[in-house]
């Protein structure tokens, strides 16, 4: 799994743009639905077609963190 520190601070904008910026340069995702913890924590789970997972999470704790099973820096470049 490869895992991604976009921001080490708590952000609804940052998730946000991070989560634009992946369905827009990331094809062939589909996008499961918002999850949202009692905390304020947010998870927006991405799905490739062969089953690989991409997870942006919003952690009250820890910030703005990517997860995925793929490396996504090529589709950025």
């Amino acid at each position: 799994m490869f895992e991604y520190d976009i921001c080490n601070v708590f952000d609804k904008k940052i998730f946000n743009k991070q989560c634009i910026a992946i369905e827009k340069h990331i094809p062939n995702l589909r996008k499961e639905s918002l999850l949202e913890d009692v905390d304020g924590s947010q998870l927006q789970v991405y799905t490739f077609d062969n089953g690989s997972v991409i997870k942006v999470e919003n952690d009250v704790m820890l910030g703005v963190i990517v997860k995925s099973d793929v490396m996504i820096e090529d589709f950025f470049s």
